[in-house]
């Protein structure tokens, strides 16, 4: 398989994962802050890797466009649609999960890096760049979800 085809499989055994494991309403509800701390989040970090040359998406080919990998930002939008719904309740348990979610991905651009489709640079550089991601991610989303329960909180149905 070619090397540019390797992140639409990733993306769709994602999205196959998602509607295995998340009920349709759920899907639904978590699109959003999956767009907002995956998509949008990896464009950010792709776009400060491309203008500080630090790191960067390569073999893009046709699937690119200005240094983001078309499949990158909505492979991590669904990764978060199904972080986000299995994230724990208990703070204890939701440490542990961060920092799984920080090794996995530190491991996994690892891979995508020696198969040539990221630049990743030195390993510092992907465990800076989670480290900040993924708690940053999960604090926002925790925020934004305990604002939409608050009493008088705009709503779709207001």
């Amino acid at each position: 398989m070619a090397v540019k085809f390797i992140p639409m499989v990733y993306t769709f055994i994602f999205v196959l994962t998602m509607v295995a494991v998340v009920p349709r309403a759920e899907i639904r509800r978590l699109s959003i802050y999956g767009i907002i701390f995956g998509a949008i989040f990896d464009v950010i970090a792709a776009g400060i890797g491309y203008f500080t040359g630090l790191f960067g998406y390569i073999n893009y080919q046709e699937f690119g466009i200005m240094a983001v990998h078309f499949f990158a930002p909505i492979s991590w939008a669904v990764f978060y649609v199904i972080y986000f719904y299995l994230l724990p309740k208990k703070n204890i348990y939701r440490y542990v999960y961060v920092l799984s979610g920080i090794f996995y991905s530190v491991m996994f651009s690892q891979v995508i890096s020696k198969l040539g489709i990221i630049n990743t640079g030195p390993l510092v550089y992907p465990i800076i760049l989670f480290i900040i991601w993924f708690p940053l991610a999960t604090w926002g989303y925790l925020k934004l979800v305990d604002y939409d329960k608050k009493p008088g909180a705009k709503t779709e149905d207001t």
